[in-house]
């Protein structure tokens, strides 16, 4: 799921924008409200507890820039530093779902390393529309996410079940809403988001 989401709001400038996104089991992107957000979890059946709305498109776009290099999710451990698992110059690249089946056993001291990004996101206000507080935990599991990812939400909802079957260490996980909000924009919600074709 390499960067799903990101190819869900970034690729939306290119003459096959409709093909790409169909192809990926995405839908056109519409203007959201957290109504309208919630009512899509609970038809997914996914937990309304974990779910996180960014306060503003400042937030998001930050979100967005943080998950860049990441294939929709960040693994962090208890002092916020990131796990590198795409580590190109080492010619790592180990499957998420390898890591979060034995992420109680990674060595923290080889493969953790502090992200100024992260550290400065957790300290934003990024919780503030959560549904509950954070609680402290020894790993911070954040996935990337919006309803337009369409069938590919399931590669999330497979990543979770993972931590719940194989994780018996403290952590916690949040699903990182990215869709564009209608009050960001003075939109009526539902409406689709329009963008410029490059037609070169």
């Amino acid at each position: 799921m390499k960067n799903l989401i990101v190819i869900s709001i970034f690729l939306l400038f290119t003459s096959c924008t409709r093909i790409l996104l169909h192809a990926n089991g995405f839908k056109m992107p519409r203007y959201e409200s957290e109504e309208r957000i919630r009512s899509f979890t609970k038809m997914k059946e996914i937990n309304d507890n974990k779910i996180v709305f960014l306060k503003d498109t400042i937030e998001l776009k930050r979100t967005l820039t943080l998950f860049s290099n990441s294939p929709g999710i960040i693994i962090a451990d208890s002092s916020w530093k990131r796990l590198n698992f795409q580590n190109k110059k080492e010619n790592c690249s180990a499957p998420v779902e390898n890591l979060l089946m034995y992420l109680c056993d990674i060595n923290p001291n080889a493969v953790y390393y502090t992200d100024s990004n992260l550290i400065n996101y957790k300290s934003i206000g990024f919780f503030n529309k959560a549904s509950q507080n954070k609680p402290e935990a020894a790993h911070y599991i954040l996935f990337l996410w919006n309803t337009s990812m369409g069938k590919n939400i399931n590669k999330i909802k497979a990543w979770e079940k993972i931590l719940t079957e194989h994780a018996a260490c403290n952590y916690q996980a949040y699903w990182i809403n990215c869709d564009y909000l209608a009050e960001w924009y003075g939109v009526k919600p539902g409406k689709k988001i329009r963008y410029k074709v490059d037609r070169k």
